[in-house]
């Protein structure tokens, strides 16, 4: 499991500094028109929300819903490994490290374990627990090993097509939305365990932050979150939105 941890962190890496080395060079290749932002601006919320909020966090780390049918949720695993975060054994697992040792010295990425980055990702390296599979038993079958196995040929593959379509399809389509994916997760591991109000006294310092909700929605009320880890919607107060919920209602059961 030590392995299995560092080589999801080492493909994560490389994908996050290549993705950064091509938006550099890209930059007096591409025309920042309307259209091209907007298109950048939208793929990240298919990604962050369809991707990593609904799909690697609610259903498969928390299992707060169920999809409709098969078809669907494959098409949204999918979506979600092309967000740029590991295969959702590798998601799911630290994760639910997380939930485990939240804000503690086993924490994979807790404020004070491995402070805050822009970009780049590096779990905390420390305790016993990265040993133990039965974290992510409900998942250890063939699908998902096939998709933590060769999750790297997804990206590229997508990436490729988009390239070979033009160049700036592929910088606002998908190098700039998984950069944003990148960052704001970064900012909201720190954040979202930093500053903001608490609705709970959790045994955490997890809490609720509004200068997050812009970029991850109902995962910034994350106090409410760590507080019922069984409830699909973050939302307790009535300013706290959690519009996630209503997409899940068109696809799930």
């Amino acid at each position: 499991m030590q392995k299995y941890l560092q080589s999801t962190t080492d493909t994560l890496n490389y994908i996050q500094y290549s993705a950064i080395a091509i938006a550099i060079a890209g930059i007096f290749l591409v025309d920042f028109t309307i259209g091209n932002v907007a298109l950048a601006v939208a793929f990240f919320y298919v990604f962050s929300i369809l991707g990593l909020s609904l799909t690697l966090h609610r259903y498969y780390s928390h299992k707060n819903f169920k999809f409709k049918n098969e078809l669907l949720r494959k098409i949204f695993t999918v979506i979600a490994i092309l967000s740029g975060r590991g295969s959702p054994l590798g998601w799911v697992y630290i994760h639910r490290l997380h939930h485990r040792h939240a804000d503690t010295e086993n924490d994979p990425h807790g404020p004070e374990t491995i402070g805050f980055r822009f970009f780049g990702f590096k779990p905390n390296d420390t305790g016993e627990e990265k040993a133990k599979v039965f974290l992510i038993k409900d998942m250890m079958n063939k699908e998902h090993l096939l998709y933590h196995n060769y999750y790297l040929l997804f990206i590229i593959g997508f990436a490729v097509v988009l390239g070979l379509i033009s160049f700036e399809l592929l910088y606002f389509m998908y190098i700039i939305p998984i950069l944003g994916i990148q960052f704001s997760q970064n900012c909201f591991n720190y954040f979202a365990h930093k500053f903001g109000y608490r609705n709970h006294q959790t045994k955490d310092d997890s809490t609720n932050n509004f200068i997050l909700w812009p970029f991850i929605l109902g995962d910034a009320w994350h106090n409410n979150h760590h507080n019922n880890l069984a409830k699909f919607t973050t939302k307790e107060k009535w300013w706290e939105f959690d519009p996630v919920v209503a997409i899940a209602g068109v696809i799930k059961k």
